[in-house]
């Protein structure tokens, strides 16, 4: 039997318990756009070369992620006599080095070209390429695959280095992987098809490859009828050019196979539906600032689509940032879109920047501050952005470089990766 005794003291425990919840403050809600707590320190990552030469920089240029989560990027890092290594680096999901891939995550190739383009294929094997340009001379370029653990692919090229060259190359990379397992590789006006075995096919172009109308390529992509996109530049202009499934330039697309594009094209996604993103930047003047992030979307015919933003895009200035150079671009699962680029002010005060847009063209507001975040880094001289990947979770991961100086001739760089929160 409950005494009065006993029924008083649960009456005020249960009463202290019910205040409790009455004043007990409430937790901050995350909010998309926020730097990821779980990722690294508070959301960032950085990876130490150490001192580096003039133009010897270690950088991440490119970025991929795993079905398991774990973060693939590309790039370069700096060497003692100057001479930068092809450099990969393999993170687990919260942001440490996968010490399972090459030596204790990273893996290093001499010789050959730094790369700046990267895909994943569904067996697991990494694929990078890039080029390195010789003075009044051609440009050699190299497609590598690893596998899983980091080691070389001997099946593929030779030791599985494929060696290309090309007159009038570009810093610039893109690859795409096609259904079959051929690989597209673009650089400055060359498009390339290998075999998957890094033999280039006879079939496509001239020889295994074709000249593109444009120069300094940025992005491929493939249409499900085997026709493939190259964004890049024409005449100092964003263009995108549609080839057809053996190489030559597809004359029903646009005027004569190429789309001019609002701005420049630094970046381009290809819809499931047909439609195309395209993302890069508006200028002021010849000489003048950045207005901001160029967004313009084109229906599958090759024309802006006036549904989207205002008239077929949307420009949007950052804030803290009158010049921006934007370096990604990815679409969530639900449709929304992703901009990614560097911001500075007088070639100071270096920010990645990141805005986010609904699937019309419409700043989301639910994203940072009225839909754009910036992120500096404290005790970085510079920050660069290279690339954007957007993870199954909708989490958004940027990547680039930083570097410090530590000295009149003595600058220290590293990988710079930043995880955000997508919902």
């Amino acid at each position: 039997m409950y005494t009065l005794s006993t029924l008083r003291r649960a009456s005020c425990l249960l009463f202290l318990a019910c205040a409790a919840l009455f004043i007990a403050p409430p937790k901050a809600a995350a909010q998309a756009g926020q730097l990821d707590p779980t990722f690294g320190q508070g959301g960032i990552v950085t990876t130490d070369f150490g001192l580096g030469f003039v133009n010897d920089l270690a950088a991440a240029f490119a970025v991929a992620i795993q079905p398991d989560g774990k973060i693939v990027v590309c790039g370069s890092s700096p060497t003692a006599i100057g001479a930068p290594l092809a450099t990969l680096a393999r993170y687990n999901t919260n942001g440490s080095l996968d010490t399972s891939f090459g030596t204790n995550g990273i893996v290093t190739t001499s010789n050959v070209a730094l790369p700046s383009a990267i895909v994943l294929q569904t067996n697991g094997d990494i694929v990078v390429a890039g080029s390195i340009v010789f003075r009044g001379s051609s440009e050699t370029m190299n497609v590598l695959r690893y596998s899983a653990s980091g080691i070389l692919d001997s099946t593929f090229g030779t030791g599985g280095i494929v060696t290309l060259s090309n007159d009038q190359g570009a810093a610039s990379s893109a690859l795409a992987l096609q259904p079959n397992g051929d690989i597209l590789y673009a650089n400055g006006s060359v498009l390339f098809r290998l075999l998957p075995n890094g033999q280039l096919d006879a079939s496509f172009g001239s020889g295994g490859k074709t000249a593109l109308a444009g120069k300094g390529v940025v992005a491929l992509g493939l249409f499900s009828n085997g026709k493939i996109l190259v964004a890049g530049t024409l005449s100092g202009s964003g263009t995108i050019g549609r080839y057809s499934s053996n190489g030559a330039l597809d004359a029903t697309y646009g005027i004569n196979g190429q789309l001019g594009t609002t701005g420049s094209a630094n970046e381009m996604l290809l819809l499931a539906n047909g439609q195309l993103l395209v993302a890069g930047n508006l200028a002021s003047g010849v000489l003048g600032p950045t207005l901001g992030f160029a967004v313009t979307q084109y229906v599958a015919a090759g024309v802006t689509n006036p549904k989207f933003g205002t008239h077929g895009g949307v420009v949007t200035p950052v804030p803290g940032s009158p010049t921006v150079q934007t370096t990604g671009l990815g679409v969530e699962l639900s449709g929304d879109i992703v901009t990614l680029g560097t911001g500075s002010a007088n070639f100071a005060n270096y920010v990645f920047a990141l805005a986010r847009y609904t699937s019309t063209g419409q700043l989301d507001n639910t994203f940072g501050t009225d839909g754009i975040v910036t992120t500096a880094f404290a005790g970085k001289s510079t920050v660069t952005s290279y690339g954007l990947a957007i993870q199954s979770d909708g989490k958004i991961v940027a990547v680039g470089s930083y570097s410090v100086q530590e000295g009149v001739n003595s600058t220290d760089y590293g990988f710079l990766l930043a995880r955000y929160l997508g919902q």
